[in-house]
């Protein structure tokens, strides 16, 4: 319990650190006595946004998903396009190509937004849906080789943004900071299932 305490402290940590300078305080001169006469009888003081995890994972999303969306657009790709790009190449590599339905699912978009991603890259090239060899009835969503060019130009995009907006992370928070993300969005499971490990 105590090391699962202290990995989400450290996960505070690094998310304070990504949207905010280090130099900045929650707290400004006299804003104690602020609080004090805000307080009131009640005795409730809301905590600083910088103590809410909500707050914090949103704001730092949106950090590195408007810096990647930026760096996109001159590949011709959106985030949600490139997010299904990579779940079809995944899938391929993994020798496991999947329909749409089992698309939306590793990527966690829904089914009606993953229609309109595959839409959009089969009109330009970059996916198609082939028959699937287990089911006939089914299709599966395929790289073409376009699509893995492009992928493999913008891996180089999105690392450098990475770098970029992580920057004032070390390596262990970074390693710290994947290891607790892919627990909280990988890792999570249906009721009943066993745990993932989270790092």
């Amino acid at each position: 319990m105590l090391i699962v305490l202290i990995k989400i402290l450290h996960f505070k940590i690094i998310l304070v650190k990504i949207i905010s300078d280090k130099n900045k305080s929650c707290y400004t001169p006299g804003m104690t006595d602020a609080i004090e006469k805000r307080a009131g009888r009640e005795g409730f003081v809301p905590r600083p946004l910088a103590e809410h995890m909500g707050w914090l994972m949103s704001r730092a999303s949106h950090a590195l998903g408007a810096a990647l969306e930026e760096r996109l657009v001159p590949l011709g790709l959106n985030l949600r396009d490139y997010t299904v790009l990579i779940a079809a190449e995944r899938a391929a590599i993994e020798g496991n190509p999947r329909t749409q339905l089992a698309l939306s699912r590793a990527a966690r978009l829904d089914k009606s937004t993953m229609v309109v991603a595959v839409d959009a890259l089969e009109e330009e090239g970059l996916v198609e849906r082939q028959p699937d060899p287990k089911d006939r009835r089914a299709r599966i969503v395929v790289t073409t080789d376009a699509g893995r060019e492009l992928l493999a130009r913008t891996e180089e995009v999105v690392l450098g943004v990475e770098h970029e907006v992580l920057s004032a992370l070390d390596t262990e928070e970074l390693r710290v900071l994947r290891g607790l993300l892919s627990c909280l969005v990988v890792g999570r499971r249906s009721a009943g299932d066993e745990p993932a490990p989270c790092l």
